[in-house]
């Protein structure tokens, strides 16, 4: 037989034995996608905003000189702290002292000239009655009386304000606080034209902390103040300060000051918090972060920050409907609470919002879930 011959028999017999066992057996039936979910929850959660702010001091008082003249001394430590009438300089008084006794002469020399007019005008006044001297002449002592006294009146005007200026050539603090450096040394001369200033004395016990919110945001939370959305603290917003370290500093302050108008050239609107700062940890200057707490958000629909996925339109979850479904679902989102994020519009409390298995999924097909707890969703 040839080898034509016995190849067409092999071939003949190997379609005998697939025709015995049958026909090629089909790929198995793809299985549903599986995924975890968790139900959108509410809670009432505080609303915090984080700011960029600047320390200054609770009283900032410029120490000035409020006449001319050369400081003679100074009476502080720099740096030092200060208590409410402490000596600080002392100006040369030599000059205030001469000026303050020809004061003094002169109103000596008015009062003898006041005493010779009220002799004169007691004298005449009989006189007169009895027509012994012309009216004139009582008038003219009487204006000479008049004159007399208004020169006293000045004398006496001249003397205060000698006796003042005197007093000021004793620079003193109207506040304690911590003095800074002095500004001029001794032997200059002051005040010459302007009220020279000398240092500043700052009240730090407790500190200011200013801020600024950007109009937008500020009018978005009056609104939501307005409308319920957010309920205020009853003793107002707390603020809480991270220093540049990192470290969150262990006062908490409140809010005092919100301006009522906008910056035009920043467009934004000034905020001022007051916080306590008994050692003296909060230097002005300082640039520190606020976490400001205005208040409490009721109802707020919360779902895990891993579940949402951005998309280039913005971010969306997928939601489990109740024939286990798969639905894409855009949101507007608020800000982050822990790690969830808060849900401002396109989802509900209870919707059922995949955490695991996302990559799995797409709207309209079918899957099997298992819902977990919001805790064990959580990373």
């Amino acid at each position: 037989m040839t080898i034509f011959h016995r190849s067409r028999l092999s071939l003949a017999g190997a379609l005998v034995v697939l025709s015995a066992c049958g026909k090629l057996p089909s790929p198995p039936p793809a299985q549903t996608p599986h995924v975890k979910t968790v139900a959108a929850r509410t809670a009432t959660i505080p609303v915090t905003k984080e700011y960029a702010g600047r320390v200054s001091a609770y009283r900032s008082l410029e120490i000035r000189a409020r006449v001319e003249g050369v400081i003679a001394a100074r009476h502080f430590i720099e740096g030092s702290k200060v208590k409410k009438g402490d000596l600080l300089f002392t100006l040369d008084r030599a000059p205030f002292e001469a000026v303050l006794a020809n004061a003094r002469a002169e109103l000596a020399g008015v009062d003898a000239v006041l005493t010779n007019a009220r002799s004169r005008e007691a004298r005449f006044r009989p006189l007169v009655k009895e027509t012994a001297i012309s009216q004139m002449d009582y008038n003219d002592a009487v204006a000479a009386l008049d004159q007399a006294e208004a020169q006293r009146a000045a004398a006496l005007a001249h003397i205060a304000q000698a006796e003042l200026n005197l007093g000021y050539t004793r620079i003193s603090t109207t506040q304690e606080g911590r003095i800074g450096a002095a500004l001029v040394p001794e032997g200059r001369l002051v005040g010459k034209g302007e009220a020279t200033h000398l240092a500043t004395v700052e009240r730090i016990d407790q500190v200011y902390v200013t801020f600024t919110v950007a109009d937008s945001e500020a009018l978005a939370l009056r609104k939501a103040i307005q409308s319920g959305a957010i309920e205020m603290e009853s003793g107002g917003a707390v603020a809480k300060v991270t220093l540049p370290d990192g470290s969150t500093y262990k006062e908490a302050g409140k809010l005092d000051f919100a301006d009522m108008k906008v910056n035009g050239d920043t467009g934004t609107v000034a905020l001022r918090a007051v916080i306590d700062n008994p050692n003296e940890e909060l230097l002005p200057g300082l640039y520190v972060r606020v976490m400001l707490t205005l208040g409490q958000r009721p109802n707020a629909v919360l779902i895990p920050q891993k579940s949402v996925v951005k998309t280039p339109t913005g971010q969306s979850v997928f939601v489990i409907d109740a024939e286990h479904k798969v639905e894409r679902r855009d949101l507007v989102l608020g800000s982050w609470a822990g790690e969830d994020w808060i849900v401002e519009k396109g989802l509900a409390a209870g919707e059922q919002v995949v955490v695991d298995g996302v990559q799995k999924v797409r709207p309209g097909i079918e899957v099997t879930s298992e819902s977990l707890s919001p805790v064990a969703s959580q990373p």
